[in-house]
């Protein structure tokens, strides 16, 4: 299938993305380095490779959805081990955060786009393909995340790696 790999997110402000990366400089130890700061998000949905009639579908679908905006505070870590990843989480998964997850997820399975054989976890993946855990010597300072729109993410790369462009965003309305 020609396309591109898509997924939607929410995405981080600047300063959340600088207070993460203190907090992973301070007192994180690790055997790799972390994922991009650029790319760190909280996934929604993911699509996988998607053709030109199945993103148009996909994007009306997101338009069409009515929440209203919320907070998320992230205040701890998680690991799985299977696949490596150290994650920050959300202290709790609410209602607004599935009323556009599950959706998103639904509507790229009825597409025969992806199926995701995981239930709905809610993290910002900020290391892949660790043998262990990180160390860490301090517990991050929690953090809110306004969240007034979700993206739809173009996965692809570019001379300088990896990139998760937002190809189209989605407000949120009260």
């Amino acid at each position: 299938m020609v396309g591109k790999r898509l997924f939607f997110g929410i995405g981080l402000a600047p300063e959340q993305t600088a207070h993460i990366q203190h907090w992973l400089d301070t007192s994180v130890i690790a055997t790799k380095a972390s994922t991009l700061p650029r790319n760190w998000h909280l996934t929604l949905a993911f699509l996988a490779q998607t053709d030109a009639s199945a993103e148009e579908k996909v994007i009306e679908f997101a338009h069409s959805l009515v929440q209203p905006p919320f907070q998320l505070r992230f205040d701890s870590t998680g690991y799985w081990s299977h696949n490596g990843l150290f994650y920050l989480r959300p202290d709790h998964i609410n209602e607004a955060l599935c009323g556009i997850a599950e959706p998103l997820r639904n509507c790229g399975e009825a597409l025969g786009l992806y199926r995701n054989p995981y239930p709905f976890a809610p993290h910002i993946t900020l290391f892949r393909g660790l043998k262990a855990e990180p160390s860490v010597r301090t517990p991050i300072e929690p953090f809110t995340l306004d969240v007034t729109e979700f993206h739809l993410y173009h996965s692809h790369t570019l001379e300088d790696g990896l990139h998760y462009t937002p190809i189209h965003s989605f407000a949120l309305s009260p």
